[in-house]
């Protein structure tokens, strides 16, 4: 899948630890880290808005 829209987003040193360290325990990128989260959220189509 094609990525189209970038995204910047401020983080405490804590949460930028926190996404690090995650990221290299599992050996992929802090994006994938944050990717792999957004994908865990509803659809807006299914939320019931």
């Amino acid at each position: 899948m094609a990525r189209d829209y970038r995204m910047v987003v401020r983080l405490t040193d804590k949460e930028r630890k926190k996404v690090e360290a995650q990221a290299r325990k599992l050996g992929v990128s802090m994006s994938e880290i944050v990717q792999d989260w957004i994908k865990t959220l509803p659809d807006p189509e299914t939320d019931g808005n």
